[in-house]
């Protein structure tokens, strides 16, 4: 009896401490990491979250550019930070593509993170340099298929969705092109616009400016429709391929253990931002549709992701990373 009484003496000690601790919270400045360089499509929903999350919480939230290691450095940055909400990650579907990937040993993308809420999402584009004569994702495939191994892919990183794609489209098309990772999606495109890359997929954010400066040429887009933005620019679906379907999300997370009721209040609060249409309209206008979700609801889109990559990954090993 005395040991029970403990047990519940100890349960209602923490439930009281965690409570306790989301009563006063927040009251200093909230560091928000964002996985990759300035520049990116993470970078522009994380900044423009922050801002608007700063407004309504009443405290700084500060965005921390954090690239490296194909967003692991900031994922394993954020596993292990204290659980008390002070830290949180705008993460990619990179988080959960690198799991299914990668032999990663220092974090669980799933069980050491709880997740909080989509922030949005933004489809891939195909593009190459504006002064390439490929100007059709068939003319990209009958290139590859006169010189195999010699057009070349950039990316942004391996282990990225951007590496993936390309891999998909090889396989799918039976054609054999030469991968060429860089340190994020901003030096890819650097890449393909001083022709070093023949090709390259990227997310709308960082692909638009170039695109509307005639440096770049989109010759298809991920989605299963077209883009409002780019209406003459066909899917991968019209292009051959009717079941692709691929693009990036955003989302935050924060460790595991966090209090619920700061989850619960951080995942009210981006909801709530995602209904302003000052929030909506910017982040529209960087290519990211808005997607308020439940944490449960983006818990269950990580888990639904990772076994699809892994069972895109069984189908193609050459993916896995050693």
């Amino acid at each position: 009896m005395k040991l029970f009484c403990s047990l519940i003496l100890a349960l209602g000690c923490l439930a009281s401490g965690g409570t306790a601790a989301a009563q006063g919270y927040p009251d200093k400045p909230i560091r928000m990491i964002i996985p990759a360089a300035p520049g990116g499509g993470v970078d522009s929903a994380g900044r423009i979250l922050a801002m608007r999350l700063s407004d309504t919480l009443g405290v700084p939230v500060v965005a921390e550019n954090m690239a490296g290691a194909g967003t692991m450095l900031a994922s394993e940055a954020l596993a292990r930070s204290q659980p008390d909400g002070y830290t949180i990650l705008m993460a990619t579907s990179s988080h959960i593509v690198n799991a299914a990937v990668r032999k990663i040993r220092r974090y669980d993308a799933i069980r050491d993170f709880a997740a909080v809420s989509l922030v949005g999402s933004t489809p891939d584009l195909l593009v190459v340099n504006s002064q390439s004569s490929i100007k059709s994702v068939a003319d990209l495939i009958a290139a590859a298929k006169k010189a195999p191994g010699k057009i070349t892919f950039g990316s942004s990183g391996l282990g990225s969705l951007s590496q993936l794609e390309p891999e998909l489209l090889k396989d799918a098309a039976g054609i054999d092109m030469l991968g060429v990772p860089y340190r994020g999606g901003v030096p890819a495109v650097m890449a393909l616009i001083g022709n070093q890359v023949n090709t390259l997929f990227l997310g709308v954010v960082a692909l638009a400016p170039q695109i509307a400066a005639n440096k770049l040429r989109p010759i298809a887009v991920t989605s299963k429709t077209r883009l409002a933005r780019f209406p003459n620019v066909p899917t991968m679906a019209e292009s051959g391929f009717p079941d692709w379907d691929t693009g990036t999300w955003y989302g935050v997370l924060v460790p595991a253990k966090t209090p619920p009721a700061i989850v619960a209040l951080l995942n009210k609060q981006i909801n709530d931002a995602l209904k302003q249409p000052e929030v909506r309209n910017k982040l529209s206008a960087a290519g990211i549709e808005p997607q308020a979700t439940t944490a449960e609801q983006f818990s269950s889109l990580m888990k639904s992701d990772l076994a699809h990559w892994q069972k895109v990954v069984k189908k193609l090993p050459q993916l896995k990373i050693n």
